[in-house]
């Protein structure tokens, strides 16, 4: 192949033979969230360390947990590093709070070496108060959304400042700051027209708030009339209900020689495993959810012979009083 022609297909790409095509394509590829990413990088954090972050990010949400159980030596070698760079890379990540480790103790199946730990990834504190700051995605419903028609030039003000809205989200203090300009009248319209429902209100004639504030007062009063209007969902009616037996959570999903091994694996990870974190409700919920969609996979660091300390004290008894 000449020089030109490489030249060619490199402005004109052909999507059968072009490899970044394929790349995206046919290839796996990470997503990393873009106000994590930055966090990072105002941290400073090196790169060794982001890899070890990453990767660690990427198997925790393959697992849907969070959670990853990898060795030194496994990180080592996907990071394409030292096993002693690893260590310095989870000390930072430690400090920052972006990570958390949990020695397991001893191997199982071998006593005599230690279990590998597990590392959950974390978003710290500091991040979570700059989320709401972050603007999200535009998700389909709010792309084939369109504003009510109206000829009121307070409805085209509204309309011409909700793009801006939807990109920046003011903080508590330019909020105040906008507010202190207002004038009382103003403050006195804006709370009648919010629990009436109205969706705009007039401003002075020689008002201090600029076209981009007064379009945010009517964006949030639209927004108020909108949550207004949508009707509450009706509470099921008991009455009427019928009692069709007890459900079969398990035996439905799981064959008949997995339910008693599903239902201790469930006990475990809910008394000593990953779930034990959460109220034990909301712990048996989202396991039987995982069995329901067949997502559901033995803990990993469940001992292989594990019985429950109660059930196995726990033995027949005999009444005395018949």
């Amino acid at each position: 192949m000449s020089a030109e022609s490489m030249h060619a297909g490199s402005v004109c790409p052909n999507e059968n033979r072009d490899p970044r095509v394929a790349l995206v394509k046919d290839k796996y590829f990470s997503f990393r969230p873009k106000p994590l990413e930055r966090w990072l990088w105002q941290q400073g954090v090196p790169q060794t360390a982001e890899r070890v972050f990453w990767l660690h990010w990427e198997e925790g949400m393959k697992s849907r947990d969070w959670c990853s159980q990898l060795s030194l030596r496994q990180v080592a070698t996907l990071c394409c590093v030292d096993p002693s760079t690893v260590t310095r890379a989870y000390q930072v990540l430690k400090t920052l709070g972006l990570i958390r480790r949990e020695d397991p103790g001893r191997d199982p199946a071998n006593p005599f070496q230690q279990a590998t730990a597990v590392t959950e990834v974390r978003v710290p504190r500091e991040l979570l108060v700059q989320l709401s700051r972050s603007p999200n995605r535009p998700t389909a419903r709010s792309v084939r959304s369109e504003p009510t028609p109206d000829a009121t030039p307070e409805a085209s003000l509204a309309r011409s400042a909700a793009a801006p809205l939807t990109a920046h989200h003011p903080t508590r203090q330019e909020a105040q700051a906008m507010w202190s300009r207002a004038s009382a009248g103003e403050k006195a319209r804006f709370f009648h027209a919010s629990r009436n429902g109205a969706r705009r209100i007039d401003f002075d004639s020689e008002t201090h708030l600029t076209a981009e504030e007064r379009g945010q007062v009517l964006a949030q009063l639209d927004q108020m009339a909108r949550a207004r209007a949508t009707p509450a969902p009706a509470a099921k009616s008991v009455q009427g209900a019928v009692y069709a037996g007890p459900r079969k959570l398990i035996t439905e999903t799981v064959p008949g020689q997995e339910t008693a091994e599903v239902l201790r694996q469930v006990i475990w990870a809910v008394e000593e495993g990953a779930l034990r974190r959460f109220e034990t409700p909301l712990a048996v919920n989202i396991a039987l959810k995982k069995i329901r969609e067949g997502c559901w996979t033995k803990p990993n660091r469940m001992p292989p012979n594990w019985m429950r300390a109660q059930s196995m004290a726990a033995g027949p008894e005999t009444c005395g009083a018949a």
